[in-house]
């Protein structure tokens, strides 16, 4: 369904602020509905225009506008941080999981970098060990296990 005209928004307007009739009058008049009516008088009243008014649908975002200028600058300074810093940091009001979709709908996302080190530094399988052998292991002072052979 289109918006009103805008020439038929001044006319009801104009029509009720003259006192040429209630909502009701003027909503037959000009083959509207009484809401029609009382609705864009009260927007003029309100907001000194007759634009229609786009009105967004759900729930607001909870990181818009200066807050997000906030996450992009502490995005820049921190990126290390985690999602529940990033919150207390920002003081804001909001879930882990509404943080992370806020960030993916920036265009950030989080990998681990290919060039980190390995999570372990000592081997885990026993290579050179026969199957079968008993196989004795002892903790090493950097506490990795090392391996050796009972004959």
């Amino acid at each position: 369904m289109s918006p009103l005209s805008m020439d038929l928004r001044r006319r009801i307007v104009c029509a009720y602020e003259n006192g040429e009739g209630s909502h009701q009058l003027l909503a037959k008049r000009f083959s509207v509905s009484r809401a029609v009516v009382g609705k864009l008088v009260r927007q003029h009243r309100q907001l000194r225009t007759l634009e229609p008014q786009m009105h967004r649908r759900g729930r607001k975002p909870a990181v818009a506008g200066e807050k997000e200028q906030q996450l992009l600058r502490h995005l820049q300074q921190h990126p290390d941080a985690t999602l529940l810093e990033r919150i207390d940091a920002l003081q804001v009001d909001c879930t882990v999981k509404t943080m992370w979709q806020t960030l993916r709908r920036l265009g950030w996302r989080f990998k681990k970098s290919h060039y980190e080190l390995p999570n372990k530094i000592a081997r885990t399988s026993l290579s050179g060990v026969r199957t079968g052998a008993t196989v004795r292991r002892r903790l090493t002072p950097s506490g990795s296990c090392s391996s050796t052979k009972r004959d």
